[in-house]
This record gives C-alpha cells, structure tokens and sequence, in this order.
C-alpha cells in the first residue's frame, strides 16, 4: 500500500508564508523570489548521483552475490537531467573519471557475464574509447550514464539553462573518482589530480561562457581571501544569477589542493571547492555537509555565517525503503541552501511514497535561517 508524504507543520513553518505563496510552480521558468535576495539566502532542491541509470539485473545479482548492503545502496536510478531540471532540481551531481586512455568501453561485469552467455548493455563503445573526463559511478558494474562525458553532461544542463533563462543558480557538482573497485581484475582508474584539475576547468570553459559562470573571483571581490568574501555578503543577487551555473570539487582537501596550487583563494578557476573538513581555509566558500541530522547546529551556523552548504535528505535508499522522513525535514530545517536527493519522484518499488520537495513543490524558496525578515 501506497502512503503519501505530508507535510507537518513543523516543517511548514521554515517557510515564511507571505513567501511561500509567493513561488512559482516547479515547471515555471522563474522562482518567484526578489531578485535582491543573494544566492545564499534561498533553498533548492537537488539529485545526488543526477547522471545515473539502473544497473542491469543480472550485474546487480553479481553485486549482491558479494554484497548484499551495496546492492542495496546501488539501487536507484534517475531521469534524464532536463526531466530532473524541469521537476524543479537546481543542483546536479556528477562523477569524472580521469580517462586519457579511453579504458572503459569494456566494463568487467559485462565481460564476466558475456562468459556466461548474460549479455548485457554497455556504453556506446565509439564514444568510451575516445579520451576525456568521463562520467560514471563505478567502473565495471555501475557504469551507465545518461551522459556519457563531462562535456556532455554539461552540455546537457546548458541546453536547458539556455531555453529557462530565468531559473534560479544551479550547482553542478564535481566527485571525482580516484579508484577502481575492490574486484580482481578490475578496470584501473587513474587518481583525478592536477592534469584532470586543468582538465576540468577547460571542459566547464568549452560548454559554458565564464559570463553564465559565478566564480570564486566574483565572491571575493576585493575581499583578501575567498572565505572573507562568501563571509561579508559577496554571493551575487539572485537577479544577477538567474541563467547561471556555479562549480564545486566536492573532494578531500588533500584532493582538491593541487587545484588550489598557483591560485590563492581560486584565484581565476572556475569553481568552488568543498570545505567542510577545512572550514578556515582561504578558499572555504561551499561547504559539502551530508549528514543533517548530526551536524544539524554546524549546518545552521555556517549558513548564519554567509557560507553556501549542500546536504543529503536521503542516502543509501534507506529512506525510500522505509518511508522515514526525519533526515528530509533536519535537512530542510538546517537551511542547507542545496538538499539533494534521489527521490524527487518516489521509486514505486519500495511503497513508502517516499519523495523529497519543497513545500507545495516550489522551485525555491527563502532560506529558513539566513533570509531577511519579510521575505
């Protein structure tokens, strides 16, 4: 049996009501918010993992064959990005993996159930050998993708930034891989350092004008440091953003230094890094803060403080399976200003009705913790 999510009014009241009934429905092309709110001020939703499609059932039975807990994990899949973008996401996650060689056209659990006679799909083959950054979750058993390379992902997400003008910054963000799975024989995957870095700027640069981009350049202004800047009220007005897309490493700090290395403070890069387990850096503008209910207070206080923060409503389909909305509405409550999830349909599988949306499906609404009053 199917159970709709509802709304309690513990939730309903983050949202300031004169706002609220001020939003735009999802499928608009505006937001309904003042353009003299910064980009800090708001709340959106968005999809982890937004590139993902299904894993073949017979490659997801050799999964669980050795891990019931990561088929588990493994099993959810998404819409194409424009569907994600048109439900009302304003931020998509997106996985690189550093391919100079074009290594992956021929995924191991493909080959290893070919063995068996089980043919299964596979990524256009032309398209994976070229090099490039490509874009999947794990090599050999996770590897299908509605976007194959990361110029493609992004081209997807500015072919309909260019046809929403209007619509509210969204965040693209970056998880870059650095291994191959745990399985003998297993595809090789070349760490994401300082050559794929480069690479990455160049590929955003190849999609998207730096003009449709906020930069850290633009957050800190004439401030010392990036971190200054995002602290004393650098972030753009919303009416500045709309059409425009902003970048985040989402990686450790010893990951991302190489990126920092001749630009203090990303001076001249284009996008962010995730500063959550280096908060005093110079370079601390986004934070990636996934778990809502245990860092609820550090959330709530790095969003007073005029940094950016992403969170998670949902992980590892648990919530889906149980129908559990706790960790949704901590992460809405926080003022995360970007909540990601993988249910912005629910997966009819699992009969929770499990989904997570902003009250009355709005695009965006004003940000619980750090809006100005009355808006």
């Amino acid at each position: 049996m199917k159970h709709a999510i509802v709304w309690g009014p513990a939730v309903l009241a983050l949202c300031v009501a004169t706002a609220c009934a001020a939003l735009s429905p999802v499928g608009a092309k505006g937001d309904g918010l003042a353009d003299s709110l910064r980009i800090n001020q708001i709340q959106v939703m968005g999809t982890h993992n937004s590139y993902k499609l299904a894993i073949p059932d017979p490659i997801m039975k050799l999964i669980a064959e050795r891990s019931a807990d990561s088929a588990l994990t493994l099993d959810y899949s998404h819409r194409s990005i424009a569907e994600q973008l048109d439900a009302g996401a304003r931020q998509v996650e997106l996985d690189p993996v550093y391919d100079p060689d074009g290594a992956f056209a021929d995924p191991m659990g493909a080959r290893m159930l070919a063995a068996q006679g089980v043919v299964v799909p596979v990524s256009d083959p032309v398209a994976m050998k070229k090099p490039g950054i490509k874009v999947l979750h794990a090599a050999d058993i996770d590897y299908r993708s509605s976007c194959l390379t990361l110029v493609d992902c992004l081209s997807q997400v500015k072919a309909w930034s260019d046809a929403n003008r209007g619509h509210t910054p969204i965040l693209i963000m970056i998880n870059p891989k650095h291994g191959p799975i745990s399985w003998p024989g297993a595809t090789p995957v070349k760490p994401f350092g300082k050559d794929a870095l480069n690479q990455l700027d160049a590929d955003i640069l190849s999609v998207f004008p730096r003009e449709r981009i906020v930069i850290p350049d633009e957050v800190r202004g004439t401030h010392a440091t990036l971190r200054e800047g995002a602290m004393g009220g650098g972030w753009p007005m919303l009416g500045e953003a709309r059409g425009k897309v902003l970048f985040v490493i989402d990686d450790a700090p010893q990951r991302w230094a190489p990126y920092v290395e001749g630009h203090p403070s990303l001076k001249g890069r284009m996008a962010f890094v995730n500063a959550h387990n280096a908060p005093d850096a110079p370079e601390a503008a986004i934070f990636v803060s996934n778990e809502p209910v245990k860092d609820f207070e550090l959330i709530k206080q790095r969003v007073a403080a005029g940094f950016i923060v992403r969170t998670r409503a949902d992980a590892d389909t648990r919530e889906a399976r149980t129908g559990d909305t706790s960790r949704r509405d901590k992460a809405f409550a926080s003022g995360a200003q970007y909540v990601t999830t993988d249910y912005i349909w629910p997966d009819e599988r699992f009969g929770t009705g499990y989904t997570a949306k902003l009250p009355g499906d709005a695009a965006a609404r004003c940000n619980p913790v750090n809006a100005s009053e009355g808006c």
